[in-house]
């Protein structure tokens, strides 16, 4: 209160819901519901793949000649980058970087929202709504410094810079997020429509398609000069055709599908309850429902169905559901608010408290023997899917693959029997041969008699133009948890 001529005048607070308040806001709520991230634990082996492709790109190696994946460029360098920076190859400064991606994409919606339904209330609402379901998912599997996490603020610019009449900005966007995951161009449907829809005349029209689809084309061409475009198109774009088949595992699909779905429906029950009750505006939210759908053909994208392909479906879902709050009570809102808190300790404090996974705990001793019997300029092979091995024991992979599924297509979201010659990738056995003969192993380890993550199913002895390899030039010298381990003759 500050008095003016004897008249007591009351000074209007700052509103939370703009500025730095806001930012605060949405920084202490993502730390919050994010904290089994911001540990060091290791939850899946894609950021154990993704810490070796880091180290070998900071030791001197190159993406897509030396380390490969069927992966865009962004992740890999952040990782790398992250590491150099720090100094350490922990996990913990980049799962900061993750937290704070979320915390972005939340500002960002928050934004939108706000410019969409014109309410500040409308921004910090689709804020903390983004927050609390990207954190009501599996830790273990969305928690994580994932390539999703990375992509979506990109993605989310794009929507929004084309809501703003700005289609290069947009399409500028959206490259970038492909070059973080492929599945972002599904977000293309959306932002034609945005940009159609904008302009009244038919030679506006086109010229604004026309900007936006050179904004998409040039981040995407210049990493293809950057890398080479053999190399970078094949491990991007052309060599997913086994990945991505589904061909003889329907039913096992099938199944994965809905067990993973009941969990997202049930995890996110009140964001997707509001979004269906936004449906009777659905002639105001084209763009928002057209944007799902979009999300619906990335997160089905290869028939895996991890529970961090689900978080594209969020940034849409999220502006949908912010539409019934906007009117709505103290209590409805208190509802809400525990229908997404809930879910977040149910699946995140297993994670947090839980006991390390089995295969870590392997892959550490398996580190360790690698440590004492190896020197750090010598190479090992891990024969199966535990990039972990390489992670902890700081020792370069032998070949250009941080795991064998490459070579037997064996891999998550398919039956633990799908192996075999057939489903490798094109070309990856005549690439691992070339690493073997350059620089062969100083240790290899089989994982299959300890069936870690179901090594079993694909054996050496299957695989005989490694089996006999192995067979002719390496003999048995250990057994460690389980697992062969293989010294040169």
């Amino acid at each position: 209160m500050v008095a003016t001529r004897g008249v007591k005048t009351r000074v209007a607070s700052k509103p939370w819901t703009r500025g730095a308040r806001l930012v605060f806001l949405l920084l202490v709520a993502g730390v919050m519901v994010h904290l089994p991230a911001l540990t060091n634990r290791s939850y899946n082996s894609d950021e154990a793949y993704l810490a070796t492709q880091a180290q070998v790109l900071t030791g001197g190696g190159h993406l897509y000649v030396d380390t490969v994946d069927r992966k865009p460029p962004v992740v890999p360098y952040l990782y790398a980058a992250t590491f150099e920076l720090t100094g350490d190859d922990d996990l913990l400064a980049v799962r900061v970087l993750a937290v704070l991606a979320n915390v972005l994409t939340a500002w960002l919606l928050a934004g939108e929202a706000r410019r969409r339904f014109s309410k500040d209330r409308a921004g910090l609402i689709a804020g903390l709504l983004f927050l609390g379901a990207s954190g009501a998912l599996f830790a273990r599997d969305t928690q994580t410094a994932s390539f999703e996490v990375f992509m979506l603020p990109a993605m989310v610019a794009s929507v929004a810079l084309a809501a703003r009449r700005r289609p290069l900005g947009a399409g500028l966007a959206l490259g970038v997020a492909t070059l973080v995951k492929q599945t972002a161009a599904t977000t293309l449907l959306p932002l034609v429509w945005i940009v159609w829809s904008s302009a009244t005349r038919a030679s506006e029209r086109a010229r604004r398609l026309t900007m936006l689809g050179v904004g998409v084309l040039v981040p995407i061409i210049l990493s293809a000069v950057a890398f080479g475009p053999h190399d970078f198109l094949r491990w991007v774009f052309t060599s997913n055709e086994g990945y991505l088949d589904a061909g003889g595992d329907v039913g096992y699909i099938a199944g994965l599908f809905t067990r993973q779905t009941v969990v997202f429906v049930l995890a996110n029950a009140a964001i997707l309850v509001l979004a269906a009750w936004a449906w009777r505006r659905r002639r105001e939210d084209v763009d928002l429902w057209l944007w799902t759908a979009s999300g619906v053909v990335g997160t089905v994208s290869g028939f895996r169905f991890f529970g961090h392909y689900y978080l594209q479906l969020l940034p849409p879902l999220c502006l949908l559901a912010a539409r019934p709050l906007l009117r709505a009570s103290r209590r409805i809102l208190t509802i809400v608010a525990a229908a997404v808190i809930v879910p977040i300790v149910i699946f995140g404090l297993p994670a947090l408290l839980g006991p390390e996974a089995e295969p870590v705990s392997v892959a550490r001793d398996l580190a360790a023997y690698a440590r004492r019997h190896t020197r750090s300029d010598q190479r090992i092979l891990v024969w199966g899917h535990l990039p972990e091995v390489y992670w902890y024991s700081q020792r370069v992979p032998a070949t250009r693959f941080a795991t064998t599924g490459f070579l037997t297509g064996q891999s998550g979201g398919r039956p633990a029997d799908h192996s075999a010659m057939r489903f490798a990738t094109p070309g990856a056995w005549d690439d691992f041969d070339t690493d073997l003969r350059d620089h062969p192993p100083a240790l290899v380890f089989d994982l299959a008699p300890a069936d870690i993550r179901n090594a079993k199913y694909a054996s050496p002895a299957d695989f005989p133009r490694f089996g006999n390899y192995l067979h002719r030039r390496y003999r048995v010298v250990d057994r460690v948890d389980g697992v062969m381990v293989y010294a040169p003759r």
